[in-house]
C-alpha cells in the first residue's frame, strides 16, 4: 500500500506560467532539498511555493508518522485560476481613457510518496 500525501493552495496570486517555471527546477528534488532550494531562490513565486511544500511535508510526519528521507516527489501541478479584472486608468485619468489589468491566480498541487 503505497500513501500518497497531498497539499494544495487554490487562488494564489501570482500567473501559473511563472510558477510552474520554478516548479520544474525543483520537480525531480528529493522534498528537502526542494525545500532548501525554494528558499535559496529569488523569485517571487518560490516564495508562494515554499509554505505548500512545507504543508506537505508536515501532513507526512503527522498524519502518517513518516520521516523525510522516506519521500519523494510524486507530481508538482499547477493550474490556472480565476482572473481579477480591474480597471487601470491611462491618461489624464479621463473616463473613457482606462483598460482592463488581469491579475492572475493559480492553483498549487502539491503530492509526495513513500519509495
Amino acid at each position: 500500500m503505497t500513501n500518497i500525501i497531498v497539499a494544495k493552495a487554490k487562488f494564489t496570486r501570482g500567473s501559473a506560467r511563472k510558477l510552474r517555471w520554478v516548479a520544474d527546477s525543483v520537480r525531480k528534488l528529493p522534498p528537502l532539498e526542494a525545500i532548501a532550494k525554494l528558499q535559496a531562490l529569488p523569485h517571487r513565486a518560490a516564495k508562494t511555493l515554499l509554505p505548500v511544500f512545507q504543508q506537505a511535508m508536515g501532513n507526512a510526519k503527522n498524519n502518517f508518522s513518516l520521516s523525510p528521507e522516506k519521500l519523494t516527489i510524486k507530481s508538482v501541478q499547477i493550474g490556472e485560476g480565476p482572473r481579477y479584472k480591474r480597471r487601470d486608468v491611462h491618461a489624464h485619468g479621463a473616463r473613457y481613457d482606462s483598460g482592463i489589468r488581469h491579475k492572475k491566480l493559480s492553483h498549487i498541487l502539491v503530492e509526495l510518496e513513500v519509495k
